[in-house]
């Protein structure tokens, strides 16, 4: 029997398998077997190769999430107790939630919620008196896309593109109009830079499955707040940035901690850089 070649980039897209597993079920407890089967992984090895690959036990990793969650709704504002909050964590009291929560980012979750956005704050200061980007709320249905995930920078997702643009192309995926999404589930003011996750999404049918080199998931259908970015994709946090600082405090509108979306309009490859056009969907909570 021939030797299988492991490399690193198939443990990392088996390893894909148990993320999204995990992402999409974060309040219920999954039995290490069921994500040792996504991964394809034996029960003996997974934890192991879990931790060596992500940097983390499937047990932090979970812990994690929950907690930027968390944070991500405490600087989204609205109304939630702090109870709710540490009860969604995964935590059976709010001291014990407390405890974690200041352990991971060094205040207080009443502190944080109260500590407004360095980043929303510094744009204000250097936009102040500025015309925003058009701004419209439309609802949006869920959208089934194929993607590949990189974490790190978002500065660094070049090479994550050119694998999925040449992986859609060959699947004849790319010839039906604007039909590229990114999506980026974290916020780089709460989650490392180093493990920020950016998803390079291509929309594919009903009878499209996942394979080894991509995964399936549905972009939420709801209620979002669209800004306009014009030009370059390195520029695209201004927009967001814009939507959250500026339009939502007078919208009337509370902000979701959902991921933000970007939907590319126009051909990189045929479009000048100044005349790109990309869709920045930040969620409404309902």
């Amino acid at each position: 029997m021939p030797r299988r070649q492991t490399t690193e980039a198939d443990y990392q897209r088996r390893l894909l398998q148990a993320q999204q597993l995990l992402q999409e079920h974060l309040d219920t407890p999954l039995e290490p077997a069921t994500l040792a089967k996504a991964a394809s992984f034996s029960l003996h090895h997974f934890h192991r190769i879990f931790r060596m690959q992500m940097g983390e036990t499937v047990m932090e990793h979970v812990r994690r999430l929950r907690l930027e969650r968390a944070a991500r709704r405490l600087r989204a504002g609205g109304d939630a107790r702090l109870l709710d909050l540490a009860l969604e964590a995964g935590y059976e009291s709010h001291e014990a939630f407390t405890r974690a929560f200041i352990s991971r980012f060094g205040v207080p979750p009443s502190g944080f919620r109260e500590q407004p956005s360095s980043r929303v704050l510094a744009w204000r200061q250097d936009h102040a008196g500025a015309t925003g980007v058009d701004v419209q709320v439309r609802s949006h249905p869920p959208i089934r896309v194929a993607f590949m995930r990189h974490r790190g920078s978002y500065a660094n997702v070049g090479p994550l593109w050119q694998r999925m643009l040449t992986w859609a192309g060959a699947q004849g995926l790319l010839g039906g109009g604007p039909v590229l999404y990114g999506v980026c589930p974290d916020d780089p003011e709460v989650t490392a830079e180093s493990l920020l996750r950016f998803d390079a999404c291509v929309v594919v049918g009903e009878a499209f499955s996942a394979t080894d080199e991509v995964g399936i998931m549905e972009l939420p259908g709801g209620t979002y707040a669209v800004g306009l970015h014009r030009g370059d994709y390195g520029q695209l946090a201004r927009t967001y940035l814009d939507v959250i600082g500026r339009w939502f405090p007078s919208s009337g509108y509370e902000l979701a901690p959902d991921a933000v979306v970007e939907h590319y309009l126009n051909d990189p490859s045929r479009t000048p850089v100044d005349q790109l056009l990309t869709e920045v969907r930040v969620r409404i909570a309902d």
